[in-house]
């Protein structure tokens, strides 16, 4: 700290402390700025190859991700994404069905894995009644209800499925915060801040 007194040299070094002290922080700011500034070509996305849909977490008792319960906006900026180049168009979709639970009277598990209906599933193809069982079928989301809770990502894990279903950021909701409050609270490190034109999804 600089302290004032009524000496002439004391005065001047209190002077030239200030004068230090100024010109630190004004260094500070243009830094920042700059940081900003270089920054501002990027977004918040999620490196799929990382994420894991909280599944560690999806344990606890809300069984929610840190997407659905971290994101600054009321509903998550995040949404769940059915890559179809990697979908299997399963008759049985472990990120749809819940295939713990009883079946139907087609066969089919009665359960379903989304707890908001967000997942639409339609036949799709060759449609032959004596072939019911080689039907194929297309699962869309419905991003309205989407809340990015991840259950239908662990379902679909490639363990379990082809690993289609991926978590996103959709930047047409996105804030673009400067520090993401899911990116802080992600237990994998998901989240990375990318290019504009490399990663942007939703716009």
């Amino acid at each position: 700290m600089c302290a004032m007194s009524d000496e002439p040299s004391t005065r001047r070094e209190f002077l030239g402390c200030v004068a230090r002290i100024s010109g630190a922080t004004a260094i500070g700011v243009a830094a920042v700025g700059l940081t900003v500034r270089a920054d501002a070509d990027k977004v918040w996305t999620i490196d799929i190859r990382t994420c894991d849909g909280c599944e560690k977490f999806n344990a606890s008792a809300d069984g929610l991700s840190r997407c659905a319960t971290e994101c600054v906006l009321k509903k998550s900026a995040v949404k769940v994404v059915n890559k179809f180049d990697e979908c299997g168009y399963c008759r049985i979709c472990p990120g749809y069905h819940d295939v713990n639970s009883e079946v139907d009277e087609e066969g089919l598990p009665a359960g379903r894995v989304c707890p908001y209906d967000a997942i639409a599933r339609r036949q799709v193809g060759l449609a032959d009644p004596a072939l019911k069982k080689n039907w194929f079928y297309e699962y869309t989301i419905d991003e309205s209800k989407c809340t990015g809770c991840g259950k239908c990502i662990i379902g679909c894990a490639p363990e379990m499925g082809n690993g289609s279903l991926k978590l996103q950021v959709r930047h047409n909701l996105c804030v673009d915060c400067n520090e993401c409050a899911i990116a802080t609270a992600c237990p994998t490190d998901a989240f990375v801040r990318a290019p504009i034109d490399a990663k942007r999804p939703g716009r």
